[in-house]
């Protein structure tokens, strides 16, 4: 047998032996989330929006959750924007239901449309609207402070493109 190949065979099979007790255990309720926050952008010097949104979470293993998110962002000058990402969390610890604490990774991807007044030309002193659409996508860590059996608070910082920061709180209730 190829050395490579047996290799990664006994690691599928570690894995797979040290994986299972995991997959036995009971996975979270879903999460409903409402976010608030502020993002930054950054192109001569940092422009920071003010940040709401709302989501959702399914947890698809004990501590693995994806869901998506809609956010709306508002900074000065008319300017706005809108993601629709889908999000994917990692608890570093079990949120077994007794814990106060649970940190986690977080990491999302998906769309952002931009609306902004820009200058008309060169001599013109008027703004003119402008629109435009990207892929959007970040990542970074957060924990949930539990406030009672159903409802937590999750302070969340983020690092990526468009925008490049995230600093927010999440409020989140569970459906059990």
């Amino acid at each position: 047998m190829n050395g490579r190949l047996g290799r990664a065979l006994t690691i599928a099979a570690m894995l797979f032996g040290v994986g299972q007790p995991v997959f036995a255990q009971g996975k979270p309720a879903p999460i409903a989330e409402a976010v608030v926050g502020q993002s930054g952008f950054i192109d001569e010097a940092w422009d920071y929006f003010g940040t709401i949104g709302g989501g959702l979470r399914v947890f698809v293993t004990p501590r693995l959750a994806i869901g998506p998110e809609v956010a709306y962002l508002s900074g000065e000058f008319d300017a706005s924007n809108l993601t629709v990402t889908a999000n994917m969390t990692f608890d570093i610890v079990p949120d077994d239901g007794r814990r106060r604490v649970v940190p986690y990774l977080v990491a999302g991807g998906g769309y952002l449309r931009q609306k902004t007044l820009v200058g008309g030309g060169p001599g013109s002193t008027a703004l003119v609207p402008f629109t435009s659409s990207e892929g959007t996508m970040s990542a970074g860590l957060g924990t949930r402070i539990a406030l009672g059996s159903n409802v937590f608070v999750a302070p969340e910082f983020r690092l990526g493109l468009e925008p490049e920061s995230r600093l927010a709180v999440t409020i989140g209730m569970r459906f059990r």
